[in-house]
């Protein structure tokens, strides 16, 4: 097989291990632990002279197997399932970085990975550097002898900004650290970090590959890369492993250690996922796009921002990397939050939640949920204000979903 679609519905068939009953779909293996055929065995398992699962926490069949189909999507040379989006994003920064260490991201971030790194991992004394990544001259200057990676998203959410990630790419291949991209908005189906120079790439499971909010997961992706053996945290795991550096660090240490291991249900929910994603993603972008067109001559819609609309500053990047697909997400703004809230509550199909990427359109106000426990100052530095909301469009009929916001638009 060589065709992507193909691959997603059937794995790699020649490494899959038959099924006694030979099912078509990949068991659930919902159990704790294995069992062996004799104590030499378990010895062998445990020293990693054979290849064996041993307990659910560290590896189990039904989570291998979508670790396979993510690697085989994302033409990664290592995949390692997780919990979650923020247990894919702690687990590397963990595996990479010591006390002392720094790495260097954006402001536009997700509100629980912005407080991931200036809360948590700030209190063990892992710094992270805001930087504008716009801004090549200023942010080279910020690398030092202890920086580690650059991390950012791809298209940054709720912002919907675009960086030059080829550029990114070359600054961080010229200082020997990390680039490490969250690409859960637009996944490898539309986005490919293999092209990019982009040594980790991280996707929050739970939104386009569960297949419609089914479940809660993560995924850490590595690419073929040198640069192991310059994070002093990796020098060890390189001299064993070699390119596999990072992905060993993860699972014989620091995944294995923290416990953030996904459940087999998820990965088998997941796994379902990956059979519909790219025709899911293809009639979410379309729709979307419409959405935007809509919305961007409305009368009572202040602006919108989606970087395939032609009059966009990131039309040209998004036409680039992305050919023009820019995933769900629609950036909208009014007058006030008290439109916000009038033109939310009136929505009859279109929920209220904080989910994007999913089956059914759902909308949220950024100010008031993703980012309240920030200070003004510190909302007004990543973007986000209380006139914005965050659309992000389903898989409904194109004509139901306008006609929601058109109702909903003439309440305000």
């Amino acid at each position: 097989m060589k065709k992507l679609i193909s691959k997603l519905i059937h794995g790699n068939i020649l490494d899959i291990p038959k099924d006694p009953y030979r099912s078509l779909k990949m068991p659930i293996y919902d159990t704790a632990s294995f069992d062996f055929e004799n104590s030499q065995a378990l010895e062998d398992a445990f020293l990693g002279n054979r290849d064996a699962f041993l307990y659910s926490r560290s590896a189990n069949p039904t989570i291998a197997e979508l670790q396979n189909r993510l690697q085989l999507f994302s033409g990664s040379n290592d995949c390692l399932c997780v919990s979650s989006g923020m247990a894919a994003i702690s687990s590397v920064v963990l595996s990479i970085c010591n006390a002392g260490d720094n790495m260097i991201s954006t402001k536009y971030l997700f509100g629980n990975t912005y407080s991931l790194f200036t809360k948590t991992l700030n209190s063990v004394g892992i710094e992270t550097r805001f930087a504008d990544l716009e801004d090549f001259t200023a942010l080279e200057k910020m690398i030092d002898s202890k920086t580690r990676a650059i991390f950012l998203e791809i298209l940054t959410n709720p912002q919907l900004i675009i960086f030059d990630i080829k550029r990114l790419a070359q600054l961080a291949d010229k200082h020997k650290i990390l680039l490490i991209v969250d690409n859960t908005i637009l996944t490898p189906y539309i986005f490919e970090c293999s092209k990019y120079g982009v040594d980790v790439e991280i996707t929050s499971t739970t939104k386009f590959i569960s297949g419609g909010a089914t479940s809660v997961g993560g995924a850490i992706m590595t690419y073929n890369s040198d640069k192991w053996q310059n994070i002093p945290k990796l020098k060890e795991s390189f001299d064993k492993f070699g390119k596999q550096a990072l992905n060993k660090k993860l699972t014989k240490e620091v995944y294995r250690n923290i416990g953030c291991c996904l459940s087999p249900n998820n990965a088998y929910l997941q796994l379902l996922g990956l059979e519909t994603i790219t025709l899911r993603i293809d009639k979410i972008c379309e729709n979307t796009l419409q959405v935007a067109k809509f919305l961007d001559v409305h009368k009572k819609v202040e602006q919108i921002i989606y970087p395939s609309l032609k009059n966009s500053k990131y039309y040209d990047l998004a036409k680039e990397l992305f050919q023009l697909k820019s995933g769900p997400l629609i950036h909208m703004e009014f007058k006030s939050k008290k439109d916000c809230y009038k033109f939310m509550d009136a929505l009859k199909m279109v929920r209220r939640g904080t989910n994007f990427c999913d089956n059914k359109s759902m909308i949220i106000h950024p100010h008031s949920t993703i980012y309240c426990e920030f200070i003004e100052s510190e909302k007004a530095s990543m973007r986000i204000n209380d006139k914005m909301l965050r659309l992000s469009v389903g898989l409904e009929d194109i004509e139901d979903i306008l006609e929601d916001i058109e109702q909903a638009l003439l309440k305000i």
